[in-house]
């Protein structure tokens, strides 16, 4: 990756938000960083593995999944590009990977040295809030996604919360698949399909292609 193409990437991450080009590549010249790449169904990192740096997802995407006991996998999160992986694992009495990351695509992965990072941070306060801004975010989600599951007890009360927070404009993608769907809510692949199937049959769906529906809210 060239130089100037790296600069424009950072400027767009959250984590360097109020940065313009110059200040970020005085931030590098401090930093020790490398770039990875990442083939698509590759194991960046295990649940459990020790957590040194600093890393962010430059482009691409990628999951963290949890296996259970009998060997089914529940997918937790899909992060994008853009985002710093882990954050609150990064400091703390347990600095370890909480679940596998496998990247779903060709991705790249920023890592930052550690201890750069912090010594950057304690220089620059606008550094020290995006961090601290990141660890907020993600445990706000967190918190969110616990709530839905304790709230949201049978599929049909998973599927129409989730429709009601992720639709646009009256239409809904399962994104990225109903596949991966059904693991985050811990239910099979058929049993989703049917789920939506019946929401069609009642007329609060209507398949517009593989994957995006249009949301009849008069219906619900």
């Amino acid at each position: 990756m060239k130089p100037q193409e790296l600069y424009e990437i950072m400027s767009k991450i959250p984590l360097f938000k109020g940065f313009n080009i110059e200040e970020i590549k005085e931030i590098l010249k401090t930093l020790n960083f490398q770039i990875k790449n990442y083939k698509k169904g590759e194991t960046v990192f295990f649940r459990g593995d020790a957590l040194e740096q600093i890393i962010i997802i430059l482009s691409g995407t990628s999951k963290g999944e949890m296996q259970k006991f009998n060997g089914d996998t529940i997918t937790i999160d899909y992060i994008t590009p853009y985002q710093l992986i882990a954050p609150a694992f990064i400091f703390g009495s347990s600095r370890t990977f909480p679940v596998d990351l496998i990247s779903t695509e060709n991705s790249k992965f920023l890592f930052l040295n550690k201890d750069n990072f912090l010594n950057a941070m304690q220089k620059d306060e606008r550094l020290l809030v995006n961090f601290l801004d990141e660890i907020s975010n993600k445990g706000q989600l967190l918190s969110k996604r616990i709530w839905f599951n304790f709230m949201n007890k049978t599929i049909n009360e998973k599927v129409l919360s989730y429709i009601k927070e992720n639709q646009k404009n009256g239409y809904i993608s399962f994104k990225p698949s109903i596949s991966e769907l059904a693991k985050k809510f811990e239910v099979t692949r058929p049993s989703l399909s049917r789920e939506i199937s019946f929401l069609c049959d009642k007329g609060i769906l209507t398949k517009i292609k593989s994957g995006k529906y249009k949301l009849n809210c008069e219906n619900l």
